[in-house]
């Protein structure tokens, strides 16, 4: 016991302690996770990334206004940079006409749900909310409980979702096995949120 109070095991004892700080610290991130913790857990599991296909296509349309995009956006090792464009045209705010680049890991992950569910490259994902600048964010907040003030929609990294026919249940607990990052489920509408954010779950509704 007394070799604890050296020299070395006062410096192991202020390590340890500064290992569990930080555990905390992390296991606390979950709630309100930002750019800054995108690679940390907020349950301490390690985050999956995009499964290694060859070529990657997605159909999309944004209910309100009938815009439809049908895209092969990933091919021969890389993201085509003008079909990207494109896709963050569809996911931008449109209460303020703006636009900001949404990371390709998002759609990716929309992607990858999709072959988890065994649905075809055809199948159509409704967009419902992509990218929000932060002033269109905090209105939504004051009507919306389930918006959070530090959302990630205004980094271009989370997205609601909806697959007509499906059970927005079902694709929740797909995309909570991925370990890409928090989901949701709101009953109301039976859509899905997802985000590159910390690994964390909610309800919504």
């Amino acid at each position: 016991m007394g070799a604890l109070f050296t020299s070395g095991g006062r410096r192991l004892i202020v390590s340890l302690l500064l290992c569990f700080a930080l555990a905390g610290l992390a296991g606390c991130a979950g709630g309100s996770a930002t750019p800054h913790g995108r690679n940390v857990s907020g349950q301490g599991l390690a985050k999956t990334h995009s499964d290694p296909l060859a070529e990657r296509r997605i159909v999309m349309v944004q209910p309100q206004s009938g815009e439809k995009l049908d895209v092969i956006y990933y091919h021969n090792g890389t993201y085509d940079p003008a079909v990207m464009k494109r896709i963050d045209y569809l996911f931008r705010d449109r209460h303020e006409n703006a636009v900001i680049k949404i990371d390709p890991e998002l759609i990716d992950y929309l992607v990858d749900i999709r072959t988890r569910l065994g649905l075809p490259a055809s199948v159509t994902f409704e967009i419902l909310s992509g990218y929000r600048t932060p002033a269109s964010n905090a209105q939504l907040a004051i009507s919306n409980k389930n918006v959070a003030i530090e959302s990630l929609h205004i980094y271009g990294w989370a997205v609601d979702f909806r697959i007509p026919h499906v059970s927005g249940s079902a694709i929740c607990e797909i995309a909570k096995t991925m370990q890409r990052g928090g989901v949701a489920y709101n009953p109301a509408n039976n859509h899905v949120h997802v985000d590159l954010g910390n690994i964390r779950t909610w309800h919504e509704g």
